[in-house]
C-alpha cells in the first residue's frame, strides 16, 4: 500500500543551503553573461534581417499576389500556380541581388 509523502522543509533547506551562496563561491553573485545560441542567432538575425527586407519581401508579395490572382480568375490548381509565380520569385529576386551587387562594385 502506498503512503502519502509528507514534505520536511528543514530536510530541503539542509540539503540545499550550501548552494544559496555561503560556501559555494560558484553560485555567489555570479551574472551568465554568454555567447550561447541566442546570441549567434542574435547576430545573424541583425544582418539578415535587412537584407530579406530589402530584397525578398517585395518580391515575396508579387509572387503571393500573382498565385491568388491565378487562382481565382484563370482557375488553376493551387500546385501549378505555386510552382510557376516560385520560379519567377526566385528569379527576381536573384536578379535583384545580382543588379545591387553590380551597382555596388
Amino acid at each position: 500500500m502506498r503512503q502519502k509523502y509528507i514534505f520536511h522543509h528543514d530536510h530541503y533547506y539542509h540539503t540545499l543551503k550550501d548552494q544559496i551562496g555561503e560556501r559555494i563561491l560558484v553560485f555567489h553573485c555570479v551574472r551568465q553573461r554568454g555567447g550561447g545560441l541566442g546570441s549567434v542567432l542574435g547576430g545573424i538575425a541583425k544582418y539578415d534581417i535587412p537584407l530579406v527586407m530589402k530584397y525578398i519581401f517585395p518580391h515575396a508579395k508579387e509572387a503571393a499576389l500573382k498565385t491568388f490572382s491565378d487562382i481565382a480568375a484563370n482557375g488553376d490548381s493551387v500546385k501549378i500556380a505555386l510552382k510557376r509565380n516560385s520560379l519567377v520569385f526566385l528569379e527576381n529576386v536573384g536578379t535583384g541581388i545580382l543588379k545591387s551587387a553590380a551597382e555596388s562594385l
